[in-house]
């Protein structure tokens, strides 16, 4: 299989911080996918990136999805739950519920859904103990909602949570929240293995 026309959507793991280029701006890890994807499958896959620092479920709902369908999508990628579970008062319903309506809406468009996990962040920054095992429970907790949205919308759904090497110290910037360029090159390889095995 092959694509085209790729959409992506989400936060800033999408938006390419921590991986900028030489000219400043961002690069990230769902144009490393595009560029690979491009010499794996011998079709040039073109992206239109739509996501924005900081971005929620709800804000990409609102903000992001409306814009997807106009571009025709044959890819369309999503990466969020990060700052939702930052919040001082994480709702996991509330989160389970514009999730699975941001699925839905994507898997309208009829092109390849991809999403992921989010990766247990506390094994890579430092933080007191209690803090940790709130942080990892929500993590837990999103994660699972995601990859269940996932199954329910047959988007392809790279584990980060049990991602092997996912969290290497050194794949991190030094906010040890944001992938630096090795990071964003590790995630779009695992991407890629997902949607175009080698």
């Amino acid at each position: 299989m092959a694509w085209s026309t790729y959409v992506a959507v989400g936060d800033s793991l999408s938006a390419g911080r921590g991986d900028e280029g030489r000219d400043g701006r961002p690069v990230g890890w769902a144009q490393r996918l595009a560029d690979i994807l491009s010499v794996r499958t011998a079709t040039r896959c073109t992206l239109t990136n739509l996501a924005v620092d900081d971005a929620t479920v709800r804000e990409v709902l609102t903000g992001q999805l409306p814009a997807v369908a106009a571009r025709k999508p044959d890819l369309v990628s999503v990466t969020v739950g990060m700052n939702d579970i930052r919040a001082r008062g994480f709702d996991e319903l509330s989160f389970k519920a514009d999730l699975g309506q941001l699925f839905e809406g994507l898997a309208a468009t009829q092109a390849t859904l991809l999403t992921c996990t989010l990766p247990d962040l506390t094994a890579v920054r430092p933080m007191s103990q209690e803090l940790r095992e709130i942080v990892h429970e929500r993590l837990r907790v999103a994660s699972d909602i995601i990859r269940e949205q996932a199954e329910s919308y047959s988007a392809v759904c790279l584990d980060a949570w049990n991602l092997p090497g996912v969290t290497d110290e050194g794949l991190y910037g030094p906010d040890g929240l944001h992938p630096n360029h090795k990071g964003h090159q590790f995630l779009a390889a695992a991407c890629a293995d997902k949607l175009a095995p080698r």
